[in-house]
């Protein structure tokens, strides 16, 4: 993770608002009249052909295009990202932006062209790092973008890349765990991608920030996990701190092995991938586990809702996708209160998934929200 430094309306019904956002949806607002503005290009930050925003920071476009893959493989990834979008959108009373959605699937420069040929002033998505790679080679973009992936490829300047990608949640981790006096952490981790980039992450900040972090650990079930262990600790000269990148069923299998190690008494921290595969029976082996969370799963935020209001009206709210929609109601939320993201450390826009701000290299970075397993369940960590 890059380094981080209201109001709230009653909620719309969501029936009718994600019923707009078909695939060939256009979702229209009263017209604003356009204003002269002055030009405000504050680093990725750009609202400069946008109509004066109101006392709060709300400066919203006047015509968003949307890009996500409506079909294909990646659909059922976006109907969160769609749905948690429009839920921010439809939550807002004020002047809201014309929107209309193009199916990406076909190419993310394909989707974009169309989207200008419409006349967008503002694009968000696309939603795969092959799609935002594609679009930022364009550099320089006619329409400023906030691409829903980060990718290898330089941020345009003017537009700004949001993800909750495994690396920034490592690195949010170990920050964690060295303001609060860990030195000396093992890393544990399984064989998928994913748990392999967490891991990398959270070792390579960890030890660039006066931490040590041994090699980590591939935890495959088998008999020489607690030899590992051990090694790790006598190579560190004991063990403080864990960081814990498996699935929650793969963790809770681990437990008992890992209570008879010398890191039975280290603080223990997880990636978000603690969640899944886990409510089938007691899950108390994860009690004591610290993890990042959606922030408004644990806190109030300044702009978004408790998560629990809107998980009863949208079924993409709820379960597994749950941290999409949240996902996308945040993308609402930067791409309508854009010059929140360069006000300081105590500005930022608090959003559903975290504290956002804006890096200079035009990354969105996330301080997320803190959760602990407490007799098998979840629930929010005290403010750190």
């Amino acid at each position: 993770m890059r380094t981080a430094f209201a109001k709230f309306g009653m909620i719309l019904p969501l029936a009718a608002a994600l019923a707009a956002c078909a695939t060939t949806s256009t979702t229209k607002a009263p017209t604003a009249p356009v204003a002269t503005a002055a030009a405000t290009t504050q680093g990725h930050v750009d609202v400069s052909q946008r109509p004066p925003g109101d006392a709060d920071g709300y400066r919203p476009p006047l015509k968003v295009g949307v890009l996500l893959p409506l079909s294909g493989n990646l659909a059922v990834a976006a109907a969160p990202v769609r749905d948690g979008f429009m839920a921010g959108y439809y939550n807002e009373r004020r002047r809201r932006p014309e929107i209309r959605f193009y199916d990406s699937s076909a190419g993310a420069n394909v989707a974009y062209g169309k989207a200008l040929a419409d006349g967008a002033d503002y694009v968000v998505g696309p939603l795969s790092r092959e799609g935002v790679s594609e679009l930022f080679a364009k550099s320089p973009l006619k329409v400023p973008v906030l691409a829903l992936n980060q990718s290898d490829a330089k941020t345009p300047a003017g537009s700004l890349s949001f993800a909750l990608s495994p690396e920034d949640e490592a690195e949010a981790i170990a920050q964690v765990q060295l303001s609060s006096g860990i030195r000396k952490a093992i890393v544990i981790a399984g064989a998928d991608a994913t748990q392999k980039r967490a891991a990398s992450a959270f070792q390579g900040y960890f030890n660039d920030h006066g931490g040590k972090a041994a090699a980590a650990i591939v935890y495959t079930g088998g008999d020489g996990f607690a030899t590992d262990v051990q090694k790790a600790a006598q190579t560190l000269g004991g063990i403080d701190g864990v960081f814990i990148a498996l699935k929650g069923d793969q963790i809770a299998a681990m437990a008992p092995k890992l209570a008879a190690t010398p890191a039975a008494n280290a603080r223990r921290f997880a990636s978000s991938q603690i969640l899944l595969g886990i409510g089938k029976g007691d899950d108390s082996a994860l009690d004591g586990i610290v993890f990042p969370t959606e922030a408004w799963n644990v806190r109030k935020t300044a702009l978004a809702p408790a998560a629990s209001s809107l998980a009863t009206l949208s079924p993409t709210a709820r379960g597994a996708a749950s941290r999409l929609f949240a996902f996308g109601y945040d993308a609402w939320l930067i791409t309508a209160y854009p010059e929140h993201l360069n006000s300081g450390r105590e500005g930022g826009v608090h959003g559903a998934t975290g504290d956002l701000h804006v890096d200079r290299d035009g990354n969105i970075a996330r301080v997320p929200g803190w959760s602990v397993f407490r007799q098998g369940q979840p629930v929010p960590l005290a403010e750190r």
